[in-house]
């Protein structure tokens, strides 16, 4: 193919890609969804525009690599240590949870028991760029259940090189015996020594030659030196067998632990956007229509083992690990689709003959299926935990309630502000109500946040601060402020409704991430809402225009202007 034609192939996807992600938007569906349609739309299995997928295929890499390397620069080892016990045990109960039911499922769809292990494999392995991607769209990555499924998701990601060694081998046990274990240690090795080498790099040189770099003062060149090394690493990972997504992430994390880590990701996510999409538009080109028809029964029993039987697996293991039962539903939700190293994992077992083509195709039918789903899939888990929790039964279950809640007491003459998440905005407004000597009770299902709190003395009521029955245990009508520190918009949101449901009277302080969810917030009954964004930018507008020369009084005057404007009902 000569140098033009790659360039209209490039265009028309990067066209596509542009009209797709503006009709996703503009239906107000995550971008991903507009992507991977545009990609089916282009695909050389629907009729119309056509792009050659082969043309996409080295530029598609190049996408791969770079989003897994964003989301390993992105990637915090601390948050990973804080919920360590949950990545490795709900972690590995899920993957083998996930695996025993693709085996089953192989064996009742008349593939064998090899056939059902590779689909379980590949069932286990959830896409970590489109988690992360939606997100980052809700802004929900600092969440309890964000770095829960982020822990899980990488570990997911990892296991992938002990598949890679072996899934092969197993394959050829019957015939090569003792030669297949072989292979499997040879495998290993290769794994051992790649991570070996990639830990020296890390610790060694790839801090001092980016600090060399950087002291030039040229962007260009540090971006070029990111790009390489990311480049670098996933080839390297690739010739050793272990697939160039996981070598990016790995290099990603690795970046991660440096100094450098925050102007990296800000140098890398342009690049990483642009790529991205041509990457998500060259997946949906790989969707067949004709063979998901003609093979409905299988793929679609494949997408209901992952909608339903993987999300289920990945929702008990969470809750048997203690968490909360509206975490457990979000990560079970977040991990009901397979992705990018599913891909990896079914490219190797059909290039090398380990499994049939109908196995390969299937398995990659339903990771476009499960992708395009998954969006909705996660937008539905908030929703289905408010319905069971209606439940009383089950309300009691998932807020992890042995018994029925004991009635109120008499209004407490102490107790004045109700402070709903003890997280990095909660935890500031707990602190200044201690300060003062005003008296509050604060709600949040962060057991150990709560365990901390009782220490030091603060009243605590543990679950979910959207739940009615957790909300009678505060007493709203015997409060005069309530403080909704949230993540969640849509939980925020109810957490109010049902508050001003409960007592009328009380007056609500509601924050939010999104300009657009202030006269969400309002119109829900909280009086007062604070946009912490814009707070921030009002701050640091405060600051520039009095070392500018302009007076207190003045710049105090400009920002309530501004600030009356922004909040306006």
């Amino acid at each position: 193919m000569n140098s033009h034609a790659l360039l209209m192939h490039i265009g028309i996807a990067l066209l596509a890609a542009l009209v797709g992600g503006a009709a996703a938007r503009l239906l107000r569906l995550p971008i991903l969804i507009g992507y991977l349609v545009a990609g089916i739309a282009i695909g050389p299995y629907t009729p119309g525009i056509f792009a050659d997928p082969q043309a996409l295929q080295l530029v598609a890499h190049v996408g791969v690599a770079l989003l897994m390397f964003a989301v390993g620069v992105h990637f915090s080892l601390d948050e990973l240590r804080s919920v360590q016990r949950v990545a490795l045990l709900g972690g590995g109960l899920q993957i083998v949870g996930t695996t025993i039911l693709g085996v089953l499922l192989g064996m009742a769809l008349g593939w064998g028991v090899y056939g059902g292990l590779f689909l379980g494999c590949a069932l286990s392995l959830s896409s970590t760029a489109v988690m992360m991607k939606v997100l980052e769209e809700r802004g929900e990555q600092g969440t309890g259940h964000g770095s829960v499924m982020l822990s899980i998701l990488v570990v997911q990601d990892f296991s992938l090189v002990a598949m890679i060694a072996i899934l092969p081998a197993l394959a050829s046990v019957s015939s090569n015996g003792a030669g297949a274990l072989l292979s499997v240690l040879f495998a290993a090795l290769r794994a051992a020594l790649f991570i070996g080498i990639t830990a020296l790099l890390a610790t060694r040189a790839v801090p001092a030659l980016m600090h060399r770099v950087a002291k030039s003062g040229s962007k260009e060149l540090f971006l070029l030196l990111v790009v390489c090394l990311c480049l670098l690493a996933a080839k390297a990972a690739e010739a050793a067998g272990l697939g160039l997504e996981l070598g990016a992430f790995i290099a990603g994390i690795v970046i991660s632990e440096t100094d450098f880590a925050h102007e990296v990701f800000s140098q890398i996510r342009p690049l990483r956007d642009v790529f991205a999409s041509l990457f998500f538009v060259s997946i949906g080109m790989l969707l067949n229509p004709q063979f998901v028809l003609h093979n409905w029964v299988a793929v679609g029993s494949v997408v209901l083992a992952i909608v339903l039987g993987k999300s289920l697996i990945s929702m008990l293991a969470v809750y048997a690990l203690g968490w909360h039962g509206r975490t457990a539903i979000l990560v079970g939700a977040g991990l009901a689709q397979i992705g990018e190293f599913s891909f990896v994992l079914a490219t190797i077992g059909s290039s090398q003959k380990l499994i049939p083509a109908a196995i390969g195709n299937t398995i990659l039918s339903a990771a476009l299926i499960t992708l395009l789903l998954a969006p909705f899939v996660y937008q539905s888990a908030v929703p289905l935990y408010n319905c069971l929790s209606r439940v009383p039964a089950l309300a009691r279950r998932l807020n992890r309630q042995t018994e029925a809640a004991p009635e109120p007491e008499e209004c407490p003459t102490a107790i004045h502000v109700l402070v709903l998440g003890y997280g990095r905005v909660g935890r500031y407004v707990s602190d200044a109500l201690n300060a003062k000597g005003i008296g509050h009770i604060v709600a949040d299902y962060d057991a150990e946040a709560i365990k901390r709190l009782k220490a030091a003395g603060v009243r605590t009521v543990y679950g979910d601060a959207s739940s009615e029955t957790v909300l009678a245990q505060t007493q709203p009508t015997c409060l005069q402020l309530a403080v909704v520190a949230l993540p969640d918009a849509d939980v925020t949101e109810m957490a109010v409704r049902t508050l001003k449901r409960m007592a009328p009277k009380l007056a609500i302080v509601a924050r939010v991430h999104r300009g657009m969810d202030i006269l969400r917030m309002r119109a829900a009954g909280a009086e007062g809402v604070v946009h912490a964004e814009f707070e921030a930018g009002t701050e640091m507008i405060r600051q520039s225009l009095e070392r500018l020369g302009v007076t207190g009084t003045e710049a105090g005057a400009y920002i309530e202007e501004v600030r009356q404007n922004r909040y306006r009902a």
